[in-house]
């Protein structure tokens, strides 16, 4: 067993938790069952670099996601954010949610380049490329660093920029935009541009369409149709989804964000409002207000889930892909068990796409590491269920999804790293294209892989010589069992974990304290077996 004497000795009472506490448990808390159990032997709870510094002992490797046995670094106490109006900045602290971010905007109209959902980190967000309901205007999220500092796995601390001259920092800052969080090191602070919006007073329209399936599939067909076939206004963003709501009605939906007024957005989207959606409901806000609710990852959550990713170019929905996206949604409501009270913790499945393009797709390929620039809609399939037993079922359902929608990706494999899919063999390509040599720059700054995962960049081997050749992709190495395929790794982390938080275990805790005091508990029975 590692020792952690010297780790605790550096660091104040109280930031160093253990298993079996409340205070671990809400610090590990993780809303899908498929992975809650996984038990870190320690978390460390920072509250500034020097802290990061001092968590680098090297037994086990940390990161921003949970791991068994090592260490995981919380940085929710460094949320400090601060913004430049002259220079037209923001500088955030490595552990700020998005949340922290927008609440700092006390002018409306600036705006940073985040996500829908206020309870994302900045940090993962922008690192794995980051596309916002703005980045049709303002690019994405990683086009807009301008710097960035990491804690090395030797605990040094690094400041690379967007104007470096030294050849290995450059090649730092490159793969720091859209690389990937847990490769290089832990990022503690980043400058980013922040934008204009085009309204004077700060608001933007923003709504849903959508419309009854199977009732109104002649509607909607027209209406996919019509989308696919027009050149959206790049102040427009439209994000597709295909999903179910009361009495297991299953509907077709575009989530509208429009920068501007609203007389324009609706002369924008006519075309799509002259098709009788069943729900309509554009409306001027502030766009902080438009939420985007993340089921499944609330405290009170006792849902398992898993998904699927895939990136579509422009004029890619077809009849023919939008006919199979409905079904497969529909075959999923029967798999899942739709209920008629749809409520937040039963049972659902959606598949949806975030809408990029115009200002995404002006940069090359290869300017960061977000190879898809020709990407219109970055997509994912998600399922949320209640059994442990169903995870076989679920797992072959996704199989199915990528026999079926796979061939329809840019180049058959093109996925988001954001939407990170444990399944997908070749992630090295559906997630980099051919950008992923250049990010063996790991190498320089983290040859001994101590920041590692199922799906992290690899250091170059001894006998490598080159960070950018066109050559077969290595299999992952540095975790264990690298031979199999990457779905039998993720079938066998359900079959590990999926038992130890089941629903009827969990119970019905009436408290997010009553949550953790209950996952505190499962822990320490864990522990004691």
């Amino acid at each position: 067993m590692t020792d952690f004497t010297v780790l605790k000795q550096k660091l104040a009472t109280g930031q160093v938790l253990e298993p079996g506490t409340s205070e671990y448990s809400k610090a590990v808390f993780i809303g899908n069952l498929n992975y809650r159990m996984t038990m870190p032997a320690l978390v460390v709870q920072a509250r500034s670099v020097k802290d990061v510094e001092n968590t680098n002992g090297g037994h086990s490797y940390m990161g921003y996601c949970l791991n068994e046995g090592g260490i995981v670094l919380d940085l929710s106490g460094m949320k400090a954010c601060s913004i430049d109006k002259g220079k037209m900045t923001v500088t955030m602290e490595g552990g700020a949610t998005w949340k922290d971010v927008y609440n700092k905007f006390k002018d409306p109209t600036l705006i940073a380049i985040g996500g829908q959902c206020p309870g994302v980190g900045v940090s993962g967000f922008t690192l794995g490329g980051g596309i916002s309901p703005f980045s049709r205007q303002y690019g994405l999220g990683c086009d807009n660093v301008l710097e960035m500092t990491i804690v090395t796995y030797e605990g040094k601390v690094v400041t690379v920029s967007k104007n470096e001259q030294d050849e290995k920092r450059r090649g730092l800052f490159w793969a720091l935009c859209g690389g990937g969080g847990g490769n290089f090191g832990v990022t503690v602070k980043m400058t980013c541009n922040i934008h204009k919006l085009k309204d004077p007073n700060g608001t933007v329209v923003c709504g849903e369409i959508s419309w009854n399936l199977p009732q109104q599939k002649g509607d909607f067909d027209k209406a996919v149709e019509a989308f696919n076939k027009s050149k959206c206004p790049e102040d427009l963003t439209i994000d597709m989804i295909w999903s179910h709501g009361k009495k297991s009605q299953l509907t077709g939906g575009m989530t509208v964000i429009y920068n501007g007024g609203l007389d324009a957005a609706k002369k924008a989207i006519k075309y799509l409002l002259d098709l009788k959606p069943a729900l309509h409901n554009l409306e001027p806000m502030k766009w902080t207000d438009w939420v985007r609710k993340s089921e499944g990852w609330e405290p009170f959550s006792q849902a398992y889930h898993h998904h699927a990713s895939f990136i579509f170019a422009e004029g890619k929905i077809t009849q023919e892909l939008n006919t199979k996206i409905s079904d497969i949604v529909a075959e999923a409501s029967r798999l899942v068990g739709i209920t008629d009270q749809d409520g937040p913790d039963d049972p659902k499945c959606f598949f949806l796409w975030d809408h990029m393009g115009a200002a995404t797709s002006r940069l090359d390929a290869r300017a960061t590491p977000f190879y898809w620039r020709q990407g219109h809609y970055a997509s994912e399939i998600k399922l949320l269920w209640k059994n442990p037993d169903q995870g076989p079922k679920m797992m072959a359902f996704f199989v199915k999804c990528y026999k079926v929608l796979g061939p329809y990706a840019i180049e058959q494999k093109a996925a988001y790293l954001n939407y990170i899919d444990g399944g997908i063999n070749n992630w090295q390509e559906a997630y980099y294209g051919k950008n992923y040599h250049r990010l063996q720059v790991k190498t320089e700054w983290d040859p001994k892989n101590f920041f590692r995962n199922l799906q992290s960049i690899q250091p170059l081997s001894q006998d490598s010589t080159s960070y950018d050749k066109d050559i077969v992709l290595p299999v992952s190495e540095g975790v264990e069992g690298s031979e199999q395929p990457q779905i039998k790794k993720v079938e066998a982390l359900w079959e590990k974990y999926a038992p130890l938080a089941t629903p009827t275990l969990l119970g019905s805790p009436k408290t997010e304290e009553e949550v953790y005091k209950r996952d505190a508990e499962i822990r320490r029975e864990i522990l004691n077996e």
